[in-house]
């Protein structure tokens, strides 16, 4: 399905993202890869290259959190692709802080600057574009957009937002195929090592590596392209959450209680 496809992916230089452009690279895709960090951008492609030297590919370094890169981004992904097929929205920041212990409640403005507006961007200025390619715009949420974590209340907002916003633009956007993945811990990122923390003395501290097991990285993205590639509207990964955010309408404390505790198993 993605060979010869044109796919812009946000988030591209590590994590998720790094993983996505690897195998749509392995699919003869031809990819536009964004991050902050040119260096491991290009690190990233030259893996691509060496693997899979065919793959055409640009790399570009901006802060997708401005919005006028995200129209730079979408400018020069024209310029080198043509048109455009697939959008994904990859980039994020997670969370480990209680809410009365962050430094200051404005730092909850950096998460939802890049896990929502930065999506807002992106998708005002692709729209156009994915109507004309009948493309998709796949917005990679998390578990915690439906269902509520603790020590995450700035992320869990975020993500609830990127659903609300992703659903009503399906609604409005019939030619556009839109995917939200959500998926829960995924091995092999960054994500915890980078997310907002409270510096206090008696803040909660995560482990930087998973205790359970979980999914890693290349698995987590198998499952979102194959759903792409199945025109899916929605992914959980694991697919267990998907039932559990049905069941917690009519057995909240009982689910609650189950999340508290395994959010919990994480901490040092």
């Amino acid at each position: 399905m993605f060979n010869t496809k044109n796919i812009v992916i946000t988030g591209a230089s590590q994590g998720l993202g790094q993983a996505m452009a690897m195998l749509l690279a392995k699919h003869e895709a031809n990819l536009v890869l964004c991050a902050r960090s040119e260096e491991n951008l290009q690190s990233v492609k030259e893996n691509i290259l060496n693997n899979y030297p065919q793959t055409k590919i640009k790399i570009l370094a901006l802060d997708i959190c401005e919005k006028e890169n995200n129209k730079i981004l979408i400018e020069e992904s024209l310029k080198f692709l043509g048109s455009i097929d697939v959008f994904i929205a990859n980039a994020g920041k997670s969370m480990w802080s209680r809410f009365s212990d962050v430094d200051d409640p404005s730092d909850l403005l950096d998460l939802i600057k890049l896990n929502f507006m930065s999506v807002v961007y992106a998708s005002y200025f692709s729209l156009e574009h994915l109507r004309e390619s009948k493309g998709c715009f796949l917005a990679i949420s998390s578990i915690q957009g439906v269902l509520p974590v603790p020590y995450h209340s700035g992320y869990v907002a975020s993500k609830h937002a990127l659903n609300g916003f992703i659903d009503t633009l399906r609604l409005e956007e019939p030619d556009i195929h839109f995917l939200l993945a959500m998926p829960s811990w995924i091995a092999g990122t960054n994500i915890r090592s980078n997310a907002l923390v409270s510096h206090k003395q008696n803040s909660v501290k995560v482990n930087t590596k998973h205790k359970n097991n979980v999914i890693s990285k290349e698995e987590c993205a198998k499952i979102i392209l194959n759903a792409l590639s199945n025109n899916k509207d929605y992914v959980f990964i694991p697919y267990k959450y998907g039932f559990i955010s049905m069941i917690r309408i009519f057995f909240r404390k009982l689910v609650d209680r189950i999340i508290v505790n395994k959010t919990n198993s994480q901490l040092k």
